[in-house]
């Protein structure tokens, strides 16, 4: 998602990744990220261990109920989730320029 963030960004949106993890496995993960591929993630990572926010957005996996499935949300600055995509299967996650494509279609 890295790569795309910029397109995002500038088509006026920011993006927030959720996690699972609480904050020191979040950074270890994305530190174990920059070491495999030299990658900064530049976006900022929501550790969720409680579930709280990925239970208010229904995005709890059914087949493993301690994680996430993926998710995105376009909400807008009143709060109103204006698009969204829930799936189950882990590894389906959108590209960013599909992201990019629902955000100026809005």
């Amino acid at each position: 998602m890295q790569q795309d963030y910029a397109a995002i960004q500038a088509a006026g949106a920011e993006l927030l990744a959720i996690s699972t993890d609480n904050a020191a496995k979040a950074k270890n993960a994305i530190e174990k990220v920059k070491r495999r591929g030299n990658v900064e993630i530049g976006f900022p990572l929501l550790g969720d261990p409680e579930l709280k926010t990925i239970d208010a957005y229904n995005a709890r996996d059914p087949l493993n109920p301690r994680i996430a499935r993926p998710m995105t949300y376009i909400i807008d600055e009143n709060g109103i989730i204006r698009w969204k995509f829930l799936d189950v299967r882990v590894g389906n996650r959108l590209k960013g320029e599909r992201i990019v494509a629902e955000l100026k279609g809005l």
